[in-house]
C-alpha cells in the first residue's frame, strides 16, 4: 500500500526532471566543491499536517553552506531544491505548505561581507527562494546604506511579503517615516488555508539613525492592528526577529489572542541563535531555527481546518496537533525527507544553477584561496577562555599582540576587544579569506587613549562589571545535556516539547561562557604613573569613556584611531600572514 500511494509523487518527479537516478556519488556535484558529507543514518519521516512549515533564521549570508562541517553542507541551491520537492509533496498529500525566514541576512560569511556593498551579490540569491513571508532582522539595520538598500532593492521585490510591522525608515528622498516592508499581508494557502502575517522585531536599540523600532507592546494597540485582528481568517503567523520566549513575541500572541480566544497562532523566531520550540497555550506555538544555515526548522500544525472552529467559542480549549523537527542541513537530509523514492533525482535545474551561482561569486570573491595554516582546532564557546583550544584564547594572547599592538609607538599598549566579536569556530587545515568574515565579519576601528598604568590596569575589570552592550545576535545557546562519543557534536535540544525534536542524534557540545571583554596581555614591570595605549574597539566606545571619566574626573583624555590599517576584520588575516605562512596544509 505504501508503494502504491507514493506512486503518484514519483511519477510527477519524474515528469518534471527527466528519466535516470541519483546516487551518493553525486552529492559533492550538488554542494560547494570539497564540503564534506556525512555518513548516512536513519531519519524518522516528517510528520505533515494540515498546515506545515519549513523555517530559516539568522542565516547570516551562509549560501554556500559550510564548507568545512559536514552536517550543514548543504548550500543554497540543494535549499531551493528541496524545496520544490517538499512543495511538490504538499501538493501530493493537499496540505498547504509555508515556507518563512525571520530575517539577519547580513553579516557573518564572505559571500555577502566581502562585496562592495554588503549583501550585494547575497540578496539577489535569496530572492531566488520563494519564500511566503520574512521579516527584517537588527544586522539589516545597523548600518544606514544597508537599511537603505533593504528598503529600494531588497523589500520591493517580495511585495507584500516582506513583512515589518514595527520597523519604519525615513525615506531619503521624501523625508517621510514609512514602513521598510509591509505592516501585515492577508492571503490564503494553495489548499484554501487563510492567513494573517505579521513581521515583528525586538525593542532593537542599535539601529542607524535613518531607521525607527516601535515596541511591539505599543504596535498591537494601534488602529491598522486592530483593524487587521477584525479580518476572517483561520491562522495567525507572526514572523519574527525577535526571541520566542521574550516579551515583545508574547505581547503580539496576547493582543491577538484577547481577541481570538481559539484562532490558531504561530511565532517563527530568532535572533538568539538556538533551537527553540514553546507551546503559549494548547493553540499557540513558537519555534526558533538556529542560525548560519546550519538549521531548518519544521512545524505541523493539524486541526486548523476543523469546521466546527468557524465559531471561536467552540474550540477555546480544544488542542491542536503539533510537531516540530529541526533538520541538519546537508543533502542526504534533504533527499531523505523530500524524495518520494531514492532513485527519484534530487537536482532541479534552479537548485543547480544557484550552486553554480554562488560557486563563481566564491571564485570572483577569492573566499576559498589558502592565505595559511590552522594549526589546531580553535572553539569560541567549548572551552574555558584560558584554554589554549579556546578561540578566544588565541585572540587575546596571539592575535592583539601580534596583529594590532603598534611596536612602533612610543608607549606600550594593551588592546580589549569584546568577545562578541568573535563569532564562530576557527578549524585545524587551510584559512581562507572566507574565514575572516566566519570569524570575525565586523568592521571596527581601533581607538585609543594614552593613560597611566593604574587605569590601564583596571579597564578589562570595569568593562566587564558595566552594563554588558553586545552586537544584538551573540549566542545565547540553550544548555547542553548528552553525551555520546559515538557521534558526531551538534545539537541537542531539550524545548517545551522535551527532547526528540532535533532529526539527527548528535553528542552535545559543552557550553562555557566567557567574559565580555577579553584583552592582550598587561605590559609588565611598568609603575603606576607609566603610560600606556589602551585600545579598544570603536563599537563599544560609549562605554570606556564614562570608565575613564570615573576612574579620573579631573584629567580629560583625548581618543584616536590607532591604527588606520587594521580593524577588527583584518586582525585575523594579518595574523595568519604573519605566523601561520604554510600554505600547503
Amino acid at each position: 500500500m505504501r508503494l502504491l500511494a507514493l506512486l503518484p509523487l514519483l511519477a510527477v518527479a519524474v515528469a518534471a526532471h527527466g528519466h535516470g537516478h541519483d546516487d551518493d556519488s553525486h552529492l559533492e556535484k550538488r554542494s560547494q566543491p570539497g564540503a564534506p558529507q556525512p555518513n548516512p543514518v536513519d531519519l524518522t519521516p516528517l510528520t505533515w499536517g494540515d498546515v506545515n512549515i519549513i523555517h530559516t533564521t539568522d542565516t547570516h549570508g551562509w549560501l554556500s553552506g559550510h564548507t568545512k562541517e559536514a552536517s550543514y553542507s548543504a548550500d543554497f541551491g540543494d535549499f531551493s531544491s528541496f524545496l520544490y520537492h517538499m512543495r511538490q509533496q504538499a501538493n501530493h498529500r493537499r496540505k498547504d505548505l509555508l515556507v518563512v525566514d525571520s530575517g539577519d541576512l547580513h553579516d557573518g560569511n564572505g559571500l555577502g561581507d566581502a562585496s562592495p556593498v554588503n549583501g550585494q551579490y547575497t540578496r539577489p540569491i535569496y530572492q531566488k527562494i520563494n519564500y511566503d513571508a520574512l521579516a527584517i532582522g537588527n544586522h539589516e539595520l545597523y548600518v544606514n546604506d544597508v537599511a537603505e538598500n533593504t528598503y529600494r532593492d531588497f523589500a520591493p521585490g517580495w511585495g507584500k511579503r516582506y513583512l515589518t510591522s514595527n520597523v519604519f525608515i525615513k525615506d531619503s528622498l521624501t523625508n517621510k517615516t514609512v514602513p521598510i516592508g509591509n505592516l501585515y499581508n492577508k492571503f490564503r494557502l494553495k489548499f484554501g488555508t487563510r492567513v494573517m502575517s505579521y513581521g515583528f522585531l525586538y525593542n532593537f536599540k542599535g539601529a542607524a539613525n535613518n531607521t525607527v523600532i516601535e515596541p511591539s507592546n505599543f504596535t498591537v494597540t494601534l488602529p491598522w492592528f486592530q483593524k487587521s485582528l477584525k479580518e476572517d481568517v483561520d491562522m495567525y503567523l507572526i514572523v519574527g526577529h525577535v526571541p520566542i520566549r521574550w516579551a515583545e513575541a508574547t505581547a503580539v500572541v496576547q493582543a491577538i489572542r484577547a481577541a481570538h480566544p481559539s484562532k490558531p497562532i504561530v511565532v517563527l523566531g530568532g535572533h538568539l541563535h538556538v533551537r527553540d520550540f514553546t507551546v503559549y497555550d494548547n493553540r499557540a506555538f513558537g519555534l526558533s531555527s538556529g542560525r548560519f544555515m546550519e538549521t531548518l526548522g519544521w512545524l505541523s500544525v493539524d486541526g486548523i481546518r476543523d469546521r466546527a472552529c468557524r465559531v471561536e467559542a467552540n474550540c477555546v480549549g480544544k488542542n491542536l496537533t503539533v510537531t516540530r523537527r529541526y533538520l541538519d542541513t546537508n543533502v542526504y537530509t534533504y533527499k531523505k525527507h523530500s524524495l518520494a523514492h531514492p532513485k527519484q533525482k534530487f537536482d532541479t535545474w534552479k537548485g543547480r544553477s544557484i550552486t553554480r551561482e554562488i560557486f563563481k561569486l566564491r571564485k570572483t570573491l577569492n573566499l576559498s584561496n589558502t592565505i595559511g595554516c590552522a594549526p589546531q582546532d580553535y572553539f569560541l564557546a567549548r572551552y574555558p577562555y584560558t584554554d589554549a583550544r579556546s578561540l578566544l584564547n588565541l585572540v587575546a594572547n596571539e592575535v592583539l599582540p601580534t596583529a594590532v599592538v603598534n611596536a612602533s609607538r612610543p608607549y606600550p599598549g594593551v588592546v580589549i576587544v569584546n568577545s562578541g566579536s568573535q563569532r564562530f569556530d576557527l578549524f585545524k587545515g587551510p584559512f581562507t579569506l572566507d574565514d575572516t568574515y566566519i570569524v570575525s565579519p565586523f568592521h571596527n576601528d581601533f581607538v585609543y587613549a594614552t593613560v597611566p598604568y593604574s587605569i590601564a590596569s583596571k579597564m578589562l575589570d570595569a568593562l566587564n562589571g558595566a552594563p554588558f552592550q553586545k552586537r544584538a545576535g551573540d549566542d545565547i545557546p540553550l544548555p547542553a545535556y548528552a553525551s555520546n562519543a559515538t557521534l558526531t557534536p551538534g545539537y541537542v535540544t531539550k524545548d517545551d516539547y522535551g527532547y526528540g525534536g532535533d532529526d539527527w542524534a548528535h553528542s552535545s557540545m559543552p557550553y562555557v561562557s566567557a567574559p565580555n571583554y577579553i584583552s592582550s596581555p598587561l605590559p609588565k614591570g611598568l609603575k603606576d604613573g607609566d603610560l600606556v595605549d589602551i585600545v579598544w574597539l570603536s563599537f563599544f566606545t560609549n562605554l570606556v569613556n564614562p570608565i575613564l571619566k570615573k576612574m579620573d574626573p579631573v584629567n580629560t583624555y583625548t581618543t584616536g584611531i590607532y591604527r588606520s590599517d587594521v580593524d577588527s576584520n583584518s586582525m585575523l588575516l594579518n595574523f595568519v600572514k604573519a605566523k601561520w605562512t604554510n600554505t600547503t596544509c
